[in-house]
């Protein structure tokens, strides 16, 4: 039997685009998609930014949480991060879980090697869960190698706490901005408010905007790795890191108000809900 030839139809696609912003996204894999690189794939895309990611550590995890986290070797993330670097011209890096101090080391030489580019550092402390996810070493990495070399870091207020050294949150920031660190956005889904998110804008000139939203009830799993990639993908596009703040805490609020439940857990973030309104969506 003769199969027919398949004669190629011009599908009546637009041109290639000009190449989008690119960011650089250093953190662990979630195998439910709702933190971790995946989440940071998904807000990049969404966002008009293709992520290149450098895998940190491996999760078994859910919504519900974190079962075990596995760091890659050191010298694993290295060699990433030079094959990756050797290829592509990053606009911006997101870095998020590192799973061990010695990867914290090696991103701190990277960014030392890069030290035009800008830096969104998310220090996971802490799954949504409650599990632990970094040790005192790796904490003290976080503060003293990688806060003074990032642009924006974006820890929840219990993180502010512990890595500033103290409980008044206001002092914590005056901690870690005193490193070097430009800008310190200290999300406020941990607050007691049930009304309202107050997140706070500290800067190293010592001001501090008060950046307030709507608190949606319910839990969220990945709203922290969204809220980072997503100021990560603002830098990268241009913008200036007040810009990009505004706009992340804006697009991570659409995100958290289309919010699906595929699990037993936390509810994920849409980070496509901006881009498809008519979209009946499962809730």
């Amino acid at each position: 039997m003769q199969i027919p030839c398949l004669r190629l139809v011009d599908p009546g696609f637009p041109p290639m685009s000009a190449q989008p912003p690119l960011m650089l996204s250093i953190a662990g894999a979630d195998p439910s998609s709702g933190a971790g690189l995946q989440a940071d794939l998904l807000t990049g895309a969404a966002l008009g930014v293709h992520v290149c990611t450098a895998l940190s550590a491996w999760t078994i995890q859910d919504s519900r949480g974190v079962v075990r986290v596995t760091a890659l070797s050191a010298e694993d993330l290295a060699t990433q991060l030079q094959v990756l670097v050797a290829d592509f011209s990053f606009d911006a890096i997101k870095i998020g879980l590192l799973g061990s101090a010695d990867n914290g080391r090696v991103v701190a030489r990277f960014l030392d090697a890069h030290p035009d580019l800008p830096v969104v550092l998310d220090p996971i402390l802490r799954a949504g869960g409650g599990q632990v996810l970094s040790d005192a070493d790796l904490a003290r990495v976080l503060v003293e190698e990688l806060f003074p070399r990032a642009t924006v870091a974006t820890p929840n207020a219990p993180e502010a706490r512990w890595l500033g050294g103290c409980d008044d949150l206001d002092r914590a920031a005056r901690q870690l901005l005193a490193s070097g660190l430009p800008h310190l956005l200290v999300s406020g889904g941990h607050g007691r408010d049930p009304q309202r998110l107050r997140n706070r804008h500290y800067r190293a000139d010592g001001t501090l905007t008060y950046l307030d939203q709507i608190r949606r009830p319910g839990e969220y799993h990945g709203t922290g790795c969204t809220l980072a990639s997503a100021i990560a993908a603002g830098l990268a596009g241009g913008h200036n890191p007040e810009d990009a703040v505004t706009a992340a805490l804006e697009f991570t609020a659409t995100a958290v108000a289309g919010a699906y439940r595929i699990g037993a857990g936390q509810a994920i973030p849409d980070r496509c809900a901006a881009r498809r309104p008519l979209m009946e969506v499962r809730r």
